[in-house]
């Protein structure tokens, strides 16, 4: 592997850092909102096989243009088909889940994500517990969920609370996905997990082909922007900013502002789409955030070697933080 890197000491973010960090959080948050604008003119699975032929390609191109290995052994595909399968779901119920509920639930809803993690990881990564910190964002978060379910079980069984359950399912294999690429760290280079861009557009548009026959498919402006802010904004260039501030920031600090991104989800749905949540609603929305901050933000691991011309992305850190 040649000479060792290690990762950088725990310093605050500085101005650049934060900033690009906040304006991460802000893209993703309208994330399930272009979803949502895009399932109006395409069916979900259709839409999501266009956007990610769109960021599969312009990945690609940036991974040939840094010289980055996209070819492994045997085991290292297993690996990757095991991580495209997780992807492909998480986007399935992404897109579908969107398409049945609030775009502001959703993004919610998603970016439950580390509290899976946390809850998993002592069972599946060695050295990974389970502290009083992470336990305090845990039933705060877990507060958050029921208060955010409440209204809607308080009003009978529908297609709101079914996309619900759906997304929240795409987070919990997003938990799974993410202890999957850590126990590959520095075997695949993260920017490697393009393939799972690549595996995913055939993929949706054979679901979209078998399930949604006589679906209208209409390339309007709106449709067409969704897809371009989706392929190219919130998933080819969150994924550059994203790999260059791991690289050189404390991944937990980064990490840690991801709480920020639901609360922008939601401010853009009821900006852009009108949605609105009742005040229990809201309460929910700040427990999940703030549980998600506290269960981030808890501690900083210790360094480790990772082989130069690598980065600690996606999931080779605790608070790894996926965008649909």
């Amino acid at each position: 592997m040649g000479r060792e890197a290690y990762h950088t000491q725990d310093q605050p973010l500085d101005a650049f850092s934060t900033a690009l960090t906040v304006l991460l959080c802000a893209i993703w948050g309208g994330a399930f909102v272009a979803i949502k604008v895009g399932t109006f003119d395409m069916p979900p699975l259709g839409a999501g096989a266009v956007r990610f032929c769109l960021t599969g390609l312009v990945l690609l191109a940036w991974a040939r243009s840094q010289g980055v290995p996209l070819l492994y052994g045997p085991a290292e595909v297993k690996s990757l088909a095991v991580l495209a399968l997780t992807f492909l779901y998480t986007n399935v119920t992404a897109y579908v889940g969107t398409s049945l509920t609030t775009s502001g639930r959703a993004t919610v809803f998603f970016y439950t994500q580390p509290i899976f993690l946390a809850v998993l990881a002592p069972y599946f990564l060695p050295g990974d517990r389970v502290t009083p910190r992470k336990v305090c964002g845990l039933g705060l978060a877990l507060c958050g969920l029921v208060a955010l379910f409440f209204t809607k079980l308080g009003g009978g069984f529908s297609t709101t609370v079914v996309g619900d359950v759906i997304v929240l399912s795409g987070a919990l294999m997003t938990a799974f996905s993410s202890i999957a690429t850590k126990r590959t760290a520095g075997r695949i280079h993260p920017v490697a997990l393009i393939w799972q861009s690549l595996i995913s557009c055939p993929a949706l548009a054979l679901l979209s082909w078998a399930f949604e026959v006589g679906r209208p498919f209409v390339f309007s402006a709106r449709a067409v922007a969704s897809i371009l802010y989706l392929g190219l904004v919130s998933a080819a260039f969150g994924f550059v900013a994203f790999a260059w501030l791991i690289q050189r920031k404390p991944a937990t600090r980064v990490a840690a502002l991801t709480f920020l991104t639901p609360v922008f989800g939601v401010a853009y749905s009821w900006l852009l789409l009108h949605e609105r949540l009742t005040p229990v609603q809201l309460l929910g929305v700040a427990g999940v955030c703030l549980g998600v901050y506290i269960v981030n933000s808890g501690g900083v691991p210790h360094p480790q070697p990772v082989p130069r011309g690598q980065v600690a992305f996606a999931g080779q850190e605790e608070g790894k933080v996926s965008s649909p």
